[in-house]
């Protein structure tokens, strides 16, 4: 059995817009399709979601996983992922011999124009080898899968700093027009009864 690790930290500032950011994160779902192409995501319930991964080679394995990810928003200025479940798709063989570990949070940090965030991530794989690589050192497989695995929270890491901020600017901004839209209705219709009762 192959076991590969790789860690990731993430440490960024948004500008604080007019609903705060810790309100934005409570709605899993929003972030999912923020970070993801919505063609790779199923929802399972309202914090669990299914991501089908793009494939990647491991040598001569063509590895294409499918994880079910739970996201849990239930507590305040924290945000936690962890994997429920994992499998290869089109590989038998390497479905059978395979076990995906990831643990990861988000810490916020609401400051007066800015919030901060913090987030690290742990993502751990144990695989078994098919005979062709049996032969290969085992030193050279840990170095390739382990430098694919952080090419892999990477990605992740550039997805959050880069979409995170702009979906969350569009979202403040729609909830701002939202909650503006039944006080300029009131008026208006006060303005109206007004006229009416001169």
């Amino acid at each position: 059995m192959l076991r590969l690790t790789a860690q990731q930290t993430a440490n960024m500032q948004i500008a604080r817009h007019a609903v705060p950011l810790s309100h934005y994160l409570k709605q899993p779902r929003r972030l999912v399709h923020a970070l993801m192409n919505p063609d790779q995501v199923e929802e399972l319930s309202d914090d669990t979601f299914r991501f089908h991964l793009r494939g990647f080679q491991f040598l001569m394995l063509n590895i294409r996983p499918v994880v079910d990810l739970q996201i849990d928003a239930s507590h305040d200025h924290v945000l936690t992922v962890r994997s429920l479940d994992c499998w290869i798709k089109g590989n038998q063989f390497i479905n059978e011999q395979f076990a995906l570990n990831l643990q990861g949070q988000l810490q916020l940090t609401e400051q007066a124009t800015v919030t901060d965030l913090t987030g690290d991530v742990d993502l751990a794989i144990a695989i078994g080898l098919p005979p062709i690589l049996a032969l290969t050192p085992h030193a050279i497989l840990e170095t390739t899968g382990n430098q694919i695995l952080r090419g892999v929270l990477n990605t992740i890491k550039h997805r959050l700093m880069h979409q995170l901020a702009s979906d969350y600017q569009r979202w403040s901004r729609q909830q701002a027009q939202q909650q503006a839209a039944p006080s300029l209705a009131f008026s208006a219709s006060r303005v109206a009864a007004s006229g009416v009762d001169h």
